[in-house]
């Protein structure tokens, strides 16, 4: 407003510069706050007052010189000056300083770099992410569960799968499966006997000795087998109780009764039930008949069937990365040979692994920019840098990068080319409280809430509380960056855990401390990954009766 002011002229001024010389020019404003009296004869007559004229503010670079310097110079100096001011501290910097920097900052020379609208490339980075990006968080990043999963149970969701396969058994499939196992462990038992000969013609029985118990007995409901001896009675006992793996289908006793023979004493015992032989048709008839039935399950119970396909899946896949993860992400030194063969005792030297090497890699190259010496880490990477592939020209390029910033630094210019390498609030507070992000694996069951509080999951509600392993307060929401309370043990229906925001959109009211917790230290965010660490309303009012009982009594 000053500048504009500042091209308002009245007339008064207007007259005095005339009366100076000066041109009048109808470029500014001119106004009239004065009368003119014009006399005539015997009347007087009062002038209007003069329109008030406002000149516009020039526009475009290099405004502000507007008669200072010549359009054309005035235009690229402005446009100059634009382009400068986008350099952070730059109005603070001497320009000796500035000059000095300038006069080092090294270009793209060589590199073959054309431009675009990103500063990496795209496909590129995708196909190194596949191969680097190893673990189970977000975007492929590593958690502690990729190296103790398996020891603390995350995010494993074997118990799910436990309750899942208690749900969807049958009697049915359990005969067909404790039959299989007969069939496949099928052996004919061995017996031994011990006898005594009087010299002459009587030989007397005195024990059996098993030696071999077998397997696949009572396959079917059949009986023990048949046990024959000679001067003696043998019958056979089998296990039958299949939690009993060691003994289940096999020959556990030989219940023996002493006897005489005129010859020597031999014992056998009955082949299993089958075909006098291990066969694959009985075992492929309990295998399709399996099938079957579990197919009749699915048809039954589609969505819990489901479940448990889609969890059993998930955990192979966990195990997997898991194994890979201690293998890969860690630096371990493997025993590989005998420690008598190695000259160094039980172990070889630490080897490479990989992907650690390419982060500590990476992370190095500023500090390997600045030893520009003869022979040391820039002029060798850059001699072993192939320039005629994006790996070869990026190492170079981010060699010069990390020189450069060096540079500007020096003279007090920072720079944002620095990606941060953690989650926005934004994202730790949706992976805290929802256990899950986008390219994450779940924290808890499977079960992910929704933003409107149900499930993704289309098992009926009593299943969605079977699997249910902790006891959240409700769930965060990305899109309105809210956290909606539905857990009506802490009175939950839905409304906004009030943070000190204001409620309306564009309102100036709300706590100057709002969102002074954050996500990871929200026991309300938590409460889907932590165990239950508050008392729910019925809780509370619970504890305050007993600790009150509990004073009562020491009175």
């Amino acid at each position: 407003m000053a500048g504009l002011f500042q091209n308002l002229r009245v007339a008064s001024e207007r007259s005095t510069l005339d009366d100076m010389g000066a041109p009048a020019s109808n470029a500014y404003a001119t106004n009239s706050t004065e009368t003119t009296a014009n006399v005539a004869t015997e009347d007087t007559t009062v002038a209007s007052p003069t329109p008030l004229t406002i000149q516009p503010i020039p526009q475009g670079f290099g405004a502000y010189l507007d008669g200072i310097l010549p359009p054309d110079i005035a235009k690229a100096a402005g446009a100059f000056s634009v382009t400068m001011q986008q350099i952070k501290n730059i109005s603070s910097i001497p320009i000796e300083k500035f000059a000095q920097v300038v006069n080092s900052l090294e270009t793209t020379k060589g590199l073959n770099v054309n431009g675009s609208s990103v500063p990496t490339d795209t496909s590129l980075a995708s196909q190194g992410l596949a191969l680097i990006a190893l673990g189970n968080g977000p975007y492929g990043t590593y958690t502690m569960s990729n190296f103790l999963g398996c020891m603390s149970g995350l995010p494993y969701l074997g118990i799910n799968i436990r309750q899942l396969i208690q749900q969807l058994e049958t009697p049915t499939l359990y005969d067909i499966y404790k039959n299989l196992y007969l069939a496949v462990t099928w052996e004919r038992a061995t017996a031994t006997i011990q006898y005594t000969y009087d010299g002459i013609s009587t030989y007397t029985t005195t024990g059996v000795t098993i030696t071999d118990s077998g397997g696949g007995y009572g396959r079917a409901g059949a009986s023990a087998p048949v046990v024959t001896v000679n001067g003696a009675t043998v019958t056979a006992t089998i296990g039958t109780n299949y939690l009993d793996i060691t003994n289940y289908g096999r020959v556990t006793a030989l219940n023996f009764t002493p006897g005489t023979s005129g010859s020597v004493p031999t014992i056998s015992i009955d082949y299993p039930p089958g075909t006098g032989s291990f066969s694959n048709s009985i075992v492929q008839g309990y295998i399709d008949a399996a099938n079957a039935e579990i197919l009749s399950i699915k048809n039954s119970q589609p969505a819990r069937a489901q479940q448990l396909i889609t969890n059993w899946e998930k955990t192979g896949t966990l195990l997997s990365i898991e194994q890979r993860a201690i293998v890969t992400g860690m630096s371990l030194q493997v025993p590989l040979v005998d420690p008598a063969d190695s000259p160094i005792g039980d172990r070889e030297p630490t080897l490479a692994g990989y992907p650690t090497t390419q982060y500590s890699f990476v992370d190095s190259i500023p500090r390997y920019a600045k030893f520009t010496q003869p022979h040391m880490y820039s002029q060798t990477l850059e001699a072993i840098s192939n320039l005629n592939t994006v790996g070869g020209r990026s190492i170079v390029a981010m060699l010069r990068e990390a020189r450069n910033q060096a540079r500007l630094q020096e003279a007090g210019i920072p720079l944002d080319n620095n990606i941060e390498n953690k989650l926005t609030t934004q994202q730790q507070a949706e992976l805290i409280a929802n256990g899950v992000l986008a390219n994450s694996v779940p924290s808890t069951s499977g079960i992910t809430p929704l933003n409107n509080g149900t499930y993704t999951s289309t098992e009926p509600a009593s299943l969605q509380t079977d699997l249910g392993s902790s006891d959240p307060y409700g769930y965060y929401d990305p899109t309105t960056d809210n956290y909606y309370n539905t857990n009506p043990n802490y009175e939950g229906n839905g409304q906004i855990i009030d943070t000190g925001q204001a409620i309306e959109p564009g309102s100036f009211a709300g706590s100057r401390y709002r969102n002074l917790i954050p996500p990871e230290l929200s026991a309300i965010y938590t409460s889907d990954v932590l165990l239950p660490s508050t008392y729910s309303i019925q809780e509370a009012i619970d504890e305050v009766i007993r600790c009150n009982c509990d004073c009562w009594d020491n009175i």
